[in-house]
């Protein structure tokens, strides 16, 4: 049975867009081919036909989307086979770390005709200056809903009963770790880090259930903001390190300092403040009860809402620009030379199998 998981690698957050794009694919790989083009060149849309047939024949795909367009993709890895294809464009350019190896780079832009692009020029010269003010904006109010966010961590931490807090978390991590370990097929990570969420043009995006949905146990870490819940998964973290074993990290989508889920592998286990946990959890583990609720400041958390608003609707400006330079570029791209190097990718991949 194909296992179908959908990830972001990188994430419009905070602290400017954070990318994980080094964690798509170990170094211990087959096979890495590398994108490099233009907005509407079809890198997407390869990936996702090479995806649908290999998920015909069986095997078990990751689909990393983009973050400034959910419904594109950034990459996709095979697991079993220990291939990947990804974008390599900006603003998370990749460049092969073992050409003629295992990387390849694949240049979509030599099918590119340029005396039909340069009629475009002037648009697609203004449609990036735009995208880039665009993003700046996001960005901007995303930095201060994360001041706001941390008044508010200020705030609830002096209202939490520490004692009860740190016996929480001693009791979590012995039963967490008491459970016996199982051999992995290791993917060359032993810390493997993510995203889950993303804020995006289309609003907030959440693909954590696609990773829950293959995982045994599942502790679900419910809080109010300020109640720890990033705190305790960092002391689960220290403690699988200390145990060797092997990890995925998915971060929160506006700070990613702050961890959201923790995957234990050796113990097919995952720890999640994430709202999925709630409803697939086996274990609910409710910080909320440490809290003194009566002295919540609503008006602060309405502010922290409107500025994450604020910022997801510039973002939405940004892809708009995005579709000026992707219908600027296709009347220009020879289709039929992109369809020959999918067919030679897809042959290629064949003889891993």
């Amino acid at each position: 049975m194909s296992k179908i998981r959908r990830i972001f690698p990188g994430g419009n957050t905070a602290n400017g867009f954070c990318s994980f794009h080094d964690n798509i694919i170990s170094e211990d790989r087959n096979q890495l081919y590398i994108f490099k083009g233009m907005p509407g060149g079809g890198k997407s849309s390869l990936m996702k036909d090479m995806a649908e047939r290999m998920i015909e024949k069986g095997y078990s795909i990751e689909y990393h989307h983009c973050p400034s367009d959910p419904s594109s993709i950034d990459a996709i890895v095979i697991d079993e086979l220990k291939i990947c294809l990804l974008d390599g464009t900006d603003p998370h350019s990749i460049d092969p770390k073992y050409p003629g190896i295992t990387d390849k780079i694949i240049d979509l832009a030599q099918f590119i005709d340029k005396s039909k692009i340069l009629e475009k020029k002037d648009d697609i010269v203004e449609a990036k200056k735009n995208n880039k003010i665009a993003y700046k904006r996001a960005f901007n109010y995303f930095k201060a809903a994360k001041i706001i966010h941390e008044g508010i961590v200020d705030d609830n931490k002096r209202m939490i009963d520490i004692k009860g807090l740190n016996n929480e978390t001693i009791n979590l991590i012995d039963r967490v770790f008491s459970k016996e370990p199982i051999e992995i097929n290791s993917n060359g990570f032993k810390e493997r880090r993510l995203f889950s969420t993303a804020y995006t043009p289309e609003g907030f995006v959440d693909y954590t259930d696609t990773i829950l949905e293959w995982i045994t146990d599942i502790y679900y870490i419910n809080g109010e903001i300020g109640t720890g819940r990033s705190m305790l998964l960092d002391r689960l973290l220290v403690e699988s390190r200390i145990r060797n074993y092997e990890v995925e990290i998915y971060y929160n989508a506006l700070i990613p300092e702050k961890i959201e889920s923790l995957y234990i592998k050796e113990l097919d286990t995952i720890i999640t403040s994430n709202k999925h946990g709630k409803t697939k959890g086996n274990t609910i583990i409710d910080l909320n009860k440490y809290l003194d609720s009566n002295n919540i400041n609503k008006e602060d958390m309405n502010m922290f809402n409107l500025l994450v608003e604020k910022g997801t609707i510039d973002l939405n400006g940004a892809k708009e620009n995005h579709f000026i330079l992707e219908k600027a570029y296709k009347p220009s791209v020879d289709f039929s030379c992109i369809n020959r190097i999918r067919e030679e990718i897809y042959n290629e991949i064949l003889t891993y199998i």
